[in-house]
């Protein structure tokens, strides 16, 4: 869990701060994993490769990042939430990059690409210090 001194103010920085490397993270995963599609199948236009990420069995493990942005900017957006809903919220975040079990099917299959791919490691590097900074007593 986040540090239990963290107040409203501090959630609601943190989630500021890391939407947009999240973004820029799933983008980066979503080219990297065009491409890797695209060099299998040939050519798709932005059209199919969406219908084949939302339909296609073996894109799932991307779920979870998807739905961690969703709750953030919801959570960001939702005049009515408070300190429970935000700190909720960024132990999602925190828990799809350090919880390491069988119920997080995105770790396993995304630790590879920060090895394959300088462009998410890059953005990973953006979130990880992101995190850092919720250690560090924010």
């Amino acid at each position: 869990m986040s540090d239990p001194r963290m107040n409203d103010a501090q959630a609601v920085e943190f989630l500021n701060e890391v939407r947009r490397p999240l973004l820029s993270l799933h983008k980066a995963i979503l080219d990297h994993e065009r491409a890797s599609y695209e060099r299998e199948f040939g050519p798709v236009t932005p059209a199919t490769f969406l219908q084949v990420l939302l339909n296609g069995s073996g894109f799932r493990w991307l779920s979870p990042l998807s739905t961690v942005i969703a709750n953030v900017d919801e959570t960001l957006d939702d005049a009515e939430a408070g300190l429970p809903e935000r700190i909720a919220a960024v132990d999602a975040v925190r828990m799809l990059f350090e919880h390491d079990d069988a119920t997080n099917v995105f770790l396993p299959r995304y630790r590879p690409l920060l090895q394959d791919n300088p462009s998410i490691l890059h953005e990973h590097g953006r979130v990880a210090g992101c995190l850092k900074s919720l250690k560090g007593g924010a």
